[in-house]
């Protein structure tokens, strides 16, 4: 059975200002039960930005902590600000987490100060994953959001395929699964049918994502060659194996001002995100270390 310590998450939400971390924090913690109801940036309601000038500027000026219970195990997360005026202590910050939630805006796709604070995760040596947020927007386009991780040296593996309709976020394609999750008026989804339109996208994607999972483990990819294909826990477990090395980046979708993706969310940071006792140790002067 599972430790605590092993199933702890310690995770910093990291992004550009605009891209919604705060509100995405305030589903995590509506979804998980630690609130009774998600606040709003744009009425200063939220529960991490609680200072006055926070409440005027509708915007972060300083980290927040938080904690919740997911599955009974206890995660902890730390909001970074990410308007360029309040980050300077993003590389100090970063040393008190294990791993890292990088949130983009599906409108405005990777603007560049998120290369800026994504070279910053990558400098400080944690896993992380990526989420699409906004995608209830007018303008929201996943793909080129999508595309545009290239500029950040990365190949992203997608988890989640969106659908839409208009300005509408109604569901999203488990990639790995095959099976489409379309949300209710809660937040909640109920398993549906791949809309016909978005089959041949989701297919591909899935050919794309497996590749890219058994190329990060040789043994995965020798089974792969050889029989076609991978079962779903091998999958799984290669995926894990591949964010906690930092070689993998899955990429995940959500509208966190209605709710949606939240609880799929919540379950892709405890099974993919490590835990504190798989990274590496402290590495002091002389030689020291300390886990």
């Amino acid at each position: 059975m599972p430790t605590p310590l092993e199933m702890q998450r310690t995770f910093a939400l990291v992004g550009t200002g605009g891209c919604g971390k705060t509100s995405l924090a305030e589903m995590l913690l509506f979804n998980a039960g630690t609130t009774t109801r998600m606040g709003a940036v744009e009425e200063g309601t939220t529960s991490l930005d609680y200072e006055p000038e926070e409440t005027r500027r509708r915007g972060s000026v300083q980290p927040a902590c938080a904690t919740y219970t997911w599955n009974k195990n206890r995660h902890f997360l730390l909001d970074i600000p990410g308007d360029g005026n309040f980050t300077g202590d993003m590389e100090c910050l970063l040393k008190g987490v294990d791993s890292v939630v990088f949130v983009l805006d599906a409108v405005d796709g990777v603007r560049p100060l998120a290369k800026k604070f994504w070279n910053m995760v990558r400098q400080a040596g944690l896993p992380a994953m990526i989420v699409v947020n906004k995608l209830d927007r007018d303008r929201a386009d996943f793909q080129m959001t999508f595309d545009g991780l290239a500029a950040l040296g990365i190949r992203p593996v997608a988890l989640q395929l969106p659908i839409r309709q208009g300005e509408t976020f109604l569901g999203m394609v488990d990639v790995l699964s095959g099976k489409a999750h379309m949300f209710k008026a809660d937040g909640s989804t109920a398993e549906a049918e791949i809309p016909a339109g978005l089959a041949d996208d989701a297919s591909l994607l899935r050919d794309i994502t497996v590749e890219n999972i058994a190329e990060s483990d040789e043994v995965l990819m020798e089974k792969y060659l050889e029989e076609g294909s991978l079962p779903l826990e091998d999958l799984h477990s290669g995926l894990r194996a591949g964010v906690i090395k930092g070689e993998l980046i899955p990429v995940l979708t959500c509208s966190a001002l209605e709710n949606r993706g939240g609880v799929a969310l919540l379950n892709a940071i405890e099974a993919l995100l490590p835990s504190p006792l798989d990274r590496p140790p402290f590495e002091g002067e002389g030689g020291a270390v300390r886990a």
